[in-house]
């Protein structure tokens, strides 16, 4: 299989094994010729048995669009969420690294050519508040700004950190980039997790700042 031959790839976002297969059916060469095309950059492995063409990834112009997409064929069924969205609204005071996602598998960290991806693990009725965006010939899962927040609070206090103003004061989030009714859609996602310290987070915040 010559080099030529991924020429037929190019139209697609991201490719697997599966797809060079059809392309190339000893698994010797096939598994050479990926060594050597990973190895010159011809190929980018975004994880095992999937990939994309370096060439392709250049043409994009909107590269976060590109990444993003990414993100949700690394660890499917996954959105987008978390400080990543955040980021994008104003809410959050510190840099962030990387694109922060959610599904309804394990927890789970990718680290590839092209960054860091981390899935964090939710329940399947918290798995929405979600909106679809079009890249391409393709769509994005990326959650709602309410929704990117509430996923942000639950992960992290759902469990044992200690709730208080401190904890929140020490969130560092910029809550005047989210309005009254965005927060009262948080309220709402923590009545459907249904779980007692979240609630009572959601409502102490709305005490200090929404009152």
């Amino acid at each position: 299989m010559r080099i030529k031959t991924l020429k037929s790839l190019e139209q697609l976002l991201f490719f697997t094994k599966e797809n060079l297969r059809l392309l190339e059916k000893n698994e010797n060469t096939l598994s050479s010729n990926l060594r050597y095309w990973k190895k010159n950059g011809t190929v980018i492995q975004i994880k095992k048995g999937k990939y994309i063409l370096k060439s392709q990834f250049d043409r994009v112009e909107n590269k976060d669009d590109y990444m993003e997409f990414i993100a949700n064929k690394l660890y499917e069924p996954s959105y987008i969420s978390g400080e990543y969205v955040m980021d994008k609204f104003n809410l959050l005071t510190e840099a962030v690294y990387g694109i922060s996602c959610v599904t309804t598998k394990k927890t789970k960290l990718f680290t590839n050519p092209l960054g860091q991806f981390k899935y964090y693990s939710l329940t399947p009725r918290l798995f929405t508040g979600y909106e679809v965006k079009k890249f391409s010939s393709a769509t994005i899962r990326l959650a709602k700004k309410s929704k990117a927040l509430f996923d942000f609070l639950y992960l992290r206090f759902h469990k044992n950190a200690p709730i208080s103003k401190i904890a929140v004061e020490e969130l560092r989030l910029n809550w005047e980039n989210l309005s009254k009714n965005e927060f009262e859609e948080v309220k709402k996602y923590s009545k459907v997790a249904g779980n007692k310290r979240v609630i009572g987070l959601i409502n102490l915040i709305g005490k200090m700042y929404y009152d």
